[in-house]
C-alpha cells in the first residue's frame, strides 16, 4: 500500500512526524479512516481512539481529545489537544479519573458541570479501552 506523511502535533509535543498507510480517527461527526491519495479534509476531532498503520503492518493506538485533522496535498496533519500513545497511559491514573469523573456527574449542580464531567468522563474511558488494547 500507499504511504503519505503524517504530522501529529499537541501544544506540549510533535508527536510523529513520519509516514503511514492508514490513519483511522475519531473526528466530532465519526470516524474516518484517511488513506494515501484522500481528498483534500478539514474536520474538527472528537474523543475517540486513533489506529496508525505503517508500511510493516504494524498497528499503534492512541488516545486523542479535541482538535483538527487536516489533509491537504496528501499530507496528513493533526493538531490535538490531547494524542496519548498507548505506550504512554497510565492505567490507574485513567481509572482513577474516571471514578472522580463519575462522582462528579452524581454531585454536579448544574448543567455545565455535568457537561464538563461527562467529557472527563470519555476521555478517561477511551485511555482505559486503548490501554487494554492488545
Amino acid at each position: 500500500m500507499k504511504e503519505f506523511s503524517l504530522q501529529i502535533v499537541t501544544p506540549d509535543k510533535t508527536v510523529m512526524d513520519g509516514k503511514a498507510i492508514s490513519l483511522l480517527i475519531r473526528t466530532a461527526t465519526g470516524d474516518v479512516e484517511i488513506l494515501a491519495g484522500h481528498t483534500d479534509l478539514l474536520a474538527a476531532l472528537g474523543t475517540g481512539r486513533a489506529r496508525i498503520r505503517t508500511a510493516d503492518g504494524m498497528d499503534t493506538f492512541a488516545s486523542v481529545s479535541g482538535g483538527f485533522l487536516s489533509v491537504s496535498d496528501g499530507v496528513v496533519r493533526i493538531a490535538a489537544t490531547t494524542f496519548e500513545m498507548a505506550s504512554e497511559l497510565d492505567l490507574k491514573r485513567a481509572e482513577a479519573a474516571k471514578e472522580k469523573a463519575e462522582q462528579a456527574i452524581k454531585e454536579a449542580k448544574s448543567s455545565a458541570e455535568i457537561d464538563l464531567a461527562k467529557a472527563k468522563l470519555a476521555r478517561a474511558l477511551t485511555r482505559i479501552s486503548v490501554k487494554n488494547m492488545k
